[in-house]
């Protein structure tokens, strides 16, 4: 039987309790997205498109994904919890400004959360290795696939021009973002906990 919500118990404290790891969650999928629309509306007239607009979704994906396992988790799935912490400490060191290196507390959030939720039950030690394992890989390739080859550019328009050493082009983000999405959905089927 599938458990929901807080049916889990009274024990698991804030921490553990499914409004805090929601919580947690709608906030990292939402930084995915404000990433990817910080990145699109701040970028040059290079980055512009709809090849911009998929590089610039490309490069906040990892993020979402950390906050779409935290969700998935909720559904009897404790374990998703500690690959997407996992996976938000590289993500954290993104920005050179040091601009994500906030997504380290919802990192300490999701540690503390499985705790909680994996206590009473703990995961089998192959589900719980082998979902981080795979995830972290794919989320890592889903990044560094981003950054493999230079696409400088030049750009014009009525005011200036100029160019940019590097733009995520489609043979990039489409491969970055079918890597999140197998990680997701890896996530799902190595955390079942009928396997």
């Amino acid at each position: 039987m599938e458990q929901v919500g807080d049916d889990l118990g009274d024990d698991l404290g804030v921490a553990g309790s499914s409004g805090f790891v929601r919580a947690v969650g709608v906030l990292l999928v939402a930084a995915g997205l404000a990433r990817a629309l910080r990145r699109y509306g701040g970028g040059s007239p290079a980055e512009r498109g709809v090849e911009g607009a998929l590089g610039s979704l490309a490069l906040g994906a990892p993020v979402a994904v950390t906050g779409v396992l935290a969700l998935l988790a909720l559904r009897d799935r404790p374990v998703l919890l500690l690959p997407a912490a996992i996976a938000l400490v590289p993500l954290s060191f993104l920005s050179f400004a040091g601009v994500t290196l906030p997504l380290l507390i919802p990192a300490v959030m999701l540690v503390l959360a499985y705790g909680r939720r994996s206590a009473r039950r703990r995961p089998p030690r192959g589900t719980t290795i082998g979902s981080v394992v795979a995830i972290f890989a794919l989320l890592f390739a889903a990044v560094v696939v981003l950054f493999l080859r230079e696409d400088p550019r030049t750009y014009s328009t009525a005011t200036s021009s100029g160019s940019i050493s590097d733009t995520i082009s489609f043979a990039e983000s489409l491969p970055s973002l079918a890597l999140s999405a197998a990680a997701v959905v890896a996530g799902w089927l190595l955390a079942d906990p009928r396997s």
